[in-house]
Parts: C-alpha cells; sequence; structure tokens
C-alpha cells in the first residue's frame, strides 16, 4: 500500500492512466469508424510525449545528472 501511495504521490499512475486512456479511446474511435477529432490527436500526442519524455531521463531509478528519483 506504501508503494501505491508513493506511485500516486509522484503521479506516475496519473500519468500513466491518461496515457493509456487516451490512446484507447482514439483507437475505439479507430474501429468503429468514427471520426477522430484533431483536438484528440493533439492531447494525445502531448500526453505521450510528456509521459515518455519524462521516463527518458532516468537511467536505472537516477536522474541523467545525477539526482536520486
Amino acid at each position: 500500500m506504501d508503494k501505491f501511495i508513493e506511485l500516486l504521490r509522484e503521479s506516475v499512475l496519473v500519468q500513466a492512466s491518461l496515457a493509456v486512456g487516451c490512446t484507447g479511446v482514439i483507437c475505439y474511435l479507430a474501429i468503429v469508424g468514427g471520426e477522430i477529432p484533431e483536438v484528440l490527436v493533439n492531447s494525445v500526442m502531448l500526453i505521450l510525449g510528456f509521459y515518455f519524455g519524462a521516463k527518458a531521463g532516468y537511467i536505472n531509478g537516477v536522474r541523467y545528472g545525477g539526482k536520486e528519483r
């Protein structure tokens, strides 16, 4: 339970749920043949870029530049 609270505090779970949820919406709209709004596509690209960009600076739990996570 402590790990869950720590992840929530660091917003890892929030970032991951936003990324997966928004990507799921676009996939659903593509499968059912619905029109995908441009603002939704732009939002998903922004969310995914932020999510993976934030993860790219870490190597084995240590932030690039020496600051521990």
